[in-house]
């Protein structure tokens, strides 16, 4: 049992990395090529919708998804009483969107906002049909076939909404890539999975289920309510064109961040649900995930940080420079995201979803008065608010953890420690060569061979384990290829 959890544990993390890698890599070149063609009020427009595109996906999925993954006896009356129950909700939610539509528009005097709005949240109804189809393949650690699925649907959407900015379609090249990709992926994963739901809808499940699921619904929803909170109000105080230009800078940065949190949950949780009540195993299994983590994450963000500039203006060109002291600031702390959620889904593998729902309502009043106290000064101003908000809830979720498990704030720091001064000194390498050198390739050309050569050196210095074992790992590839090849 141990060594075939362990190879479907290899095996998920493998399609789930190239399950993100692939949407990643595709939403960052399409991305791309549609900034170039469309204006910054094209993706302010969308920004403004953000807060409310979220708020009903977080009700859509309802929390029973993951109390489903969390509850070991699940059979085919909870997954689909569950299935109903999100069409039932999906279509009431998307219900009181559409008739609020013109009053969002008139909220930001975006006439344009009501059809808007009432076509890409078809996204909640699109979606919810789909859901328990993940769920399904990932309680049984089969993420081959949704990887597969999202990549084509990126790749699709993604090549359809060019088009359409190429035809001068503007924002609604960004609200079809969104439905479209949601429309694609559902269709696809009902002729792959073989669950079907049948026509029972218990009560009783779904009480059942609702202690764990309601906490978890209303923490998510409240998580992403105050995630994109800063679209709202710098929708409404400023104007479309600067929440274009933080709409960029905060999917620049979220994509690597989201992407490695993506991975290590969609896997970690139902493998640690499967051993939720062996502690020891957890802790082990915390630990070696928290330092994969910092590994990867710390300096991926420093060295987003010194090439963000000459990033921004080749790839994006120069009308989109203002996206550079924004992308810069959350690169500072964002990488606290993803340790605070392994922190989050620990606690709630251990079935403390009334400690994760604590934990998110504390972040939220940081967050509150953050905004508060910083909305007057500007946009930097909100995201140093914003930033001092996550250092604190992030030592909140530290308490929380401690009260269920033997994971200290020490023990956090001590893991991520060697990681932390690497990236330090790569970071501070990459400020020094932009002071030398000035042209854009060149600086780039630099940073690319410098700053991983410093990274890996202090890394090997400092005798990490992980270092040691990709080494290993290379080399094992490499005599594998050689075999194949004889």
């Amino acid at each position: 049992m141990g060594n075939t959890l362990k190879e479907k544990t290899i095996s998920g993390f493998k399609w789930s990395f190239l399950d993100n890698v692939g949407k990643v890599g595709g939403q960052f070149v399409i991305g791309i090529i549609l900034t170039r063609l469309l204006s910054p009020a094209d993706f302010g427009l969308v920004g403004m919708l953000t807060i409310f595109i979220v708020i009903g996906q977080a009700l859509t999925n309802s929390g029973f998804g993951q109390a489903l993954v969390q509850k070991k006896d699940a059979d085919l009356t909870d997954f689909s009483t569950v299935f109903y129950f999100n069409i039932l909700a999906s279509t009431f939610i998307y219900f009181i969107i559409y008739v609020c539509s013109p009053y969002i528009a008139s909220f930001y005097n975006e006439p344009q906002l009501v059809l808007l709005t009432k076509v890409i949240c078809l996204n909640f109804v699109i979606n919810a049909f789909g859901l328990i189809q993940i769920v399904y393949l990932e309680k049984a650690l089969d993420f081959k076939a949704p990887s597969i699925i999202g990549i084509v649907s990126v790749f699709v959407s993604g090549a359809v909404s060019i088009v359409l900015a190429y035809k001068d379609f503007g924002v609604w090249a960004l609200v079809v890539n969104t439905v479209l990709r949601s429309l694609i992926t559902t269709v696809l994963l009902w002729f792959v999975s073989k669950w079907r739901p049948v026509l029972i809808f218990s009560k009783k499940s779904l009480a059942t289920m609702f202690s764990y699921g309601s906490k978890i619904l209303l923490a998510g929803l409240l998580q992403s309510v105050f995630r994109n909170i800063y679209y709202l109000i710098i929708g409404r105080v400023f104007e479309a064109k600067s929440l274009g230009y933080y709409t960029r800078a905060a999917q620049f940065t979220e994509l690597p961040v989201n992407t490695l949190t993506t991975v290590i949950q969609k896997v970690t949780f139902p493998v640690f649900s499967s051993i939720q009540n062996d502690t020891v195993k957890i802790v082990d299994g915390y630990t070696k995930v928290y330092r994969l983590l910092a590994f990867a994450a710390l300096p991926l963000m420093a060295f987003i940080y010194i090439t963000s500039e000459p990033l921004i203006e080749i790839v994006l060109g120069e009308k989109w420079l203002p996206v550079v002291p924004y992308l810069k600031l959350m690169c500072v702390y964002s990488w606290l995201y993803v340790f605070f959620a392994i922190n989050n889904q620990i606690i709630t593998i251990k079935g403390r979803s009334d400690f994760y729902l604590r934990i998110q309502i504390i972040d939220k009043v940081f967050i509150v008065l953050a905004i508060l106290l910083t909305y007057k000064y500007g946009i930097s101003a909100l995201i140093y608010g914003h930033m001092i908000a996550t250092v604190l809830t992030f030592f909140v979720g530290c308490y929380f953890l401690k009260k269920i498990i033997a994971i200290t704030l020490y023990s956090q720091l001590r893991n991520i420690f060697p990681f932390f001064v690497a990236s330090l000194f790569m970071l501070i390498a990459g400020i020094l060569l932009s002071k030398v050198i000035t042209n854009n390739i060149q600086y780039l050309l630099a940073c690319f061979t410098a700053a991983p050569g410093i990274y890996i050196l202090l890394l090997w210095l400092f005798k990490v384990e992980e270092l040691n074992h990709g080494f290993n790992q290379a080399k094992e590839y490499l005599k594998k290829l050689k075999r194949q090849k004889l």
